[in-house]
């Protein structure tokens, strides 16, 4: 009988690994903005109005066209990428299949007044 190769050691955490994702995200795609001609003039005119303080920053990174640059987007992947594996969420990967969890059955709706309004409750915008 030969002898047995020791596993590889794993990395030691700095710090106990956070709980999955609350929502059950098994992946996450950063996606920088694409301003197209129309999107762009809307966006830009958006910004000035809430955020002028913003407006040369975006008129430099899109500058060239639609696309932010390319260092750019790389550093927005990052960014998402580096913290999303703490929680064990990491990027997609092509040679992998998709983890989708199919639905389970849908309720019979069950008849009866709607529930009353919460006091307070505000409708959020997006924008």
């Amino acid at each position: 009988m030969g002898m047995r190769k020791a596993p590889p050691a794993r990395r030691r955490r700095s710090r106990p690994a956070p709980p999955p994702s609350p929502a059950g995200a098994t992946s996450v795609t950063p996606l920088t903005l694409h301003l197209r001609p129309g999107a762009r003039e809307w966006f830009m005119a958006w910004l000035e109005r809430r955020h002028p303080h913003l407006v040369r920053r975006y008129e430099r990174l899109y500058a060239d066209g639609a696309y932010a640059p390319t260092w750019y987007q790389r550093r927005i992947t990052r960014q998402v990428h580096e913290p999303a594996e703490e929680y064990g969420i990491g990027p997609t990967r092509a040679e992998l299949p998709r983890r989708v969890r199919r639905p389970g059955p849908i309720p019979p709706e069950r008849p009866g007044p709607p529930p009353p309004e919460q006091p307070g409750a505000t409708q959020l915008s997006l924008i």
